[in-house]
């Protein structure tokens, strides 16, 4: 189970009273734990720990955290979380390429779900095969109509031979006429 936390540490999160302080450097010094798996364990409301996160992380910087990533964190508002296709393509990557820590990292930072990531990662390969399958279609299409082609260059060539007989053989007769 990916999101086992040493005994030790358990007992020293499960005493009484557990700052929002101490959930906090618990996360930052084990990336593999979620907010909501802590805040579970210590009774405590998650919210409260992203909060404090992110105060101490606009309070720490006054510039936007920048990442290696071409897309940029959407607002917190559901309403307001919009991607463009180019950015969940981009994520997308990101999130394959990235490791099992920096997953969760990643997920956090966009404020996204692995079911977010999970469908967009299914419609990005239905496009693809639909892509695939339109130009088969026309490679297909092509071949058809490079056998009618093709029939019709034997056709022509069956005609111009016939052609070229009759000529020789009219050709004969009018000099045998003319004898």
């Amino acid at each position: 189970m990916k999101n086992l936390i040493d005994p030790q540490l358990l007992a020293d999160l499960n005493k009484e009273n557990v700052t929002v302080q101490e959930a906090v450097k618990f996360l930052d010094s084990n990336p593999t734990v979620t907010v909501s798996n802590l805040a579970n364990i210590i009774n405590m409301d998650a919210k409260k720990i992203y909060n404090h996160r992110y105060y101490k992380a606009t309070k720490n910087s006054n510039k936007e955290v920048v990442s290696e990533s071409k897309v940029l964190p959407k607002a917190a508002s559901k309403s307001q979380q919009r991607y463009s296709p180019e950015e969940k393509y981009l994520l997308v990557n990101e999130y394959l390429k990235a490791g099992d820590d920096n997953k969760t990292e990643l997920l956090r930072r966009y404020g996204l779900y692995q079911a977010d990531i999970s469908h967009w990662e299914v419609q990005i390969k239905q496009a693809a095969l639909e892509a695939l399958g339109k130009r088969k279609a026309r490679s297909d299409k092509k071949s058809d109509e490079q056998k009618k082609i093709e029939k019709l260059e034997k056709e022509l060539a069956a005609q111009e031979k016939t052609t070229a007989k009759l000529s020789t053989l009219l050709v004969l007769q009018k000099k045998l006429s003319i004898c």
